[in-house]
């Protein structure tokens, strides 16, 4: 199960990341931030009710804070890129770097996954890249490959964070995920004096807030039933969404190389999901 809760999480994540790249062309990224996170705070402690915990402890909110933290300035930079650069430059070197931070972080802690799902990580990574490069060097992709670098940093620390709470502490880490999240960048839109989103963009923020906490329960689930170095990869396989919707939707260009990509994380998928 643990790889079929990191598909899905992956899929959820590719969709609410387009769309919250689409709210920051809009608004201002920190402002997508906070209230996507603000949604997700009140129905990840909703849901925390609903399905409590068996076995939590003080330190599964502190790994969540924790997670919470970095995670802030992933989805900040993630959204300021995808705002401003080429969604398919930006979103998978996010992913890639969000990928090898737990990877090396789950073999130094023991993990050793068996021949096959190896086989899976070696195609998943070039996958993502492949994907990421196939647009042609330009101060716009430049400025992309900034901010890529900077969120996949954030999100691959969030990975590793997570995924040492406990597997009786519910949902609870996600509340001290977003209750971090939503503290910090409440008291930097109040210093920076930033309004109420505009009217047309609120439904499309509330979305974009379900679905990220969606997919943060998938992957909470996921990291519960598996190893952290194959559930990473699986949930970083989300630019393959990202950058479909970008080109269905904005009609964006799909390189040849981005083609082997995408054929290699589906590869990649059955591998490690077998």
């Amino acid at each position: 199960m643990s790889a079929v809760f990191a598909l899905l999480a992956s899929l959820i994540y590719g969709a609410a990341d387009f769309y919250g790249g689409v709210a920051g062309r809009r608004m201002a990224a920190s402002a997508v931030v906070f209230w996507t996170q603000l949604v997700g705070l009140v129905l990840g402690m909703g849901l925390s009710v609903l399905f409590p915990a068996t076995s939590f402890q003080v330190s599964d909110l502190i790994w969540g804070a924790i997670g919470g933290i970095v995670g802030t300035g992933g989805i900040y930079a993630l959204y300021q890129g995808l705002a401003k650069a080429r969604m398919s430059v930006v979103s998978p070197l996010a992913a890639l770097l969000s990928a090898l931070i737990p990877l090396a972080f789950g073999l130094a802690m023991g993990e050793r996954p068996i021949l096959l799902e190896w086989l899976g990580v070696i195609l998943a990574l070039p996958a993502v890249w492949l994907v990421a490069s196939g647009v042609s060097e330009s101060d716009e992709s430049n400025g992309g490959v900034g901010y890529g670098i900077l969120a996949g940093l954030g999100f691959g620390f969030f990975f590793v964070a997570i995924a040492q709470t406990g597997d009786g502490a519910g949902l609870w880490p996600l509340v001290g995920a977003r209750g971090a999240s939503v503290t910090l960048m409440a008291i930097w839109l109040l210093v920076r004096r930033i309004a109420l989103p505009p009217p047309g963009t609120r439904l499309l923020l509330g979305l974009v807030g379900i679905g990220d906490i969606a997919a943060n329960v998938f992957l909470l689930l996921a990291f519960r039933s598996g190893l952290l170095t194959l559930v990473a990869v699986l949930a970083s396989l989300y630019p393959a969404i990202t950058v479909l919707l970008a080109v269905l939707i904005l009609k964006e260009p799909i390189a040849g190389r981005q083609r082997v990509g995408l054929g290699l994380a589906l590869a990649a998928v059955v591998l490690l999901a077998r």
